[in-house]
């Protein structure tokens, strides 16, 4: 009977490696909630309103030639922080500390 026993045990240690799949499974996880903290404070809609923290200008090099790109940190009312892209007419009125709202799009 005690052999039995064993021999279930060591069948189990030498199956399927669940202990590497379940460590992959909960690195994965580690990632994707690290990746949404980080990535949270963007916008993926077009409404926003709050005050202008800080504003940069920036951009992207491909090989056809290179993008400027213009971004503003809003402080919404609630003191979370989004970072906005928005085009060049919105980033040169724009100011550090200039209270912004934008409705589809549009700021003002």
């Amino acid at each position: 009977m005690k052999r039995s026993r064993k021999k279930k045990e060591t069948e189990l240690d030498n199956g399927f490696p669940w202990q590497a799949v379940l460590g992959g499974l909960a690195i994965i996880a580690i990632l994707s909630l690290f990746l949404y903290y980080v990535y949270s404070g963007r916008v993926t809609s077009s409404d926003y309103e709050g005050k202008i923290v800080d504003r940069w200008a920036d951009y992207t090099a491909s090989t056809q030639g290179s993008r400027p790109y213009f971004s503003l940190l809003i402080e919404s009312s609630d003191g979370k922080r989004l970072t906005v892209r928005v085009d060049s007419n919105v980033y040169e009125l724009a100011r550090v500390g200039m209270r912004i709202k934008s409705r589809n799009g549009q700021s003002s």
